[in-house]
């Protein structure tokens, strides 16, 4: 093979090898958010898994929970942000509970999961709130 078919074949495994790193790296953030204890991002909160405590507070099963990795909200504005995984729970047609935890600071180091925001859109307003206790019981309410 040629030195510029090298070339052109290495452009192309390039992306894709960048793109494997980077979903793998999105995988272990998600899991280490599903798995952190509630307890020790609220310590008046049972010592559960996170991502079965937001099944039990939206009333949905873990599988409809949609989990992504983002910059925590701040809008890819080209500023430094650090990095959250977000839960996303569906609850009405037009309505989802929004649970982000940071997971890495703005220089990408990784660092415990922590409560970031806390929010529920219903068509396009968000309200959001300061604790789990106060978020989740507005699912509650939500589910009445």
């Amino acid at each position: 093979m040629s030195v510029a078919g090298r070339v052109a074949r290495l452009l192309v495994l390039l992306p894709c090898s960048t793109t494997t790193h980077a979903l793998a790296q999105d995988a272990e953030l998600i899991a280490a958010a599903q798995q952190v204890s509630v307890a020790s991002l609220d310590s008046t909160h049972p010592n559960v898994r996170f991502d079965q405590w937001l099944a039990e507070q939206g009333r949905v099963q873990t599988s409809a929970i949609r989990w992504e990795v983002n910059d925590c909200g701040e809008g890819g504005d080209g500023r430094a942000a650090p990095t959250c995984v977000e839960a996303i729970l569906p609850l009405t047609r037009d309505t989802t509970a929004h649970a982000s935890l940071v997971v890495a600071g703005i220089g990408g180091k990784r660092s415990p999961p922590a409560i970031w925001d806390l929010s529920v859109g219903a068509g396009q307003a968000f309200t959001g709130f300061r604790t789990l206790r106060e978020w989740a019981s507005h699912l509650r309410a939500q589910r009445r």
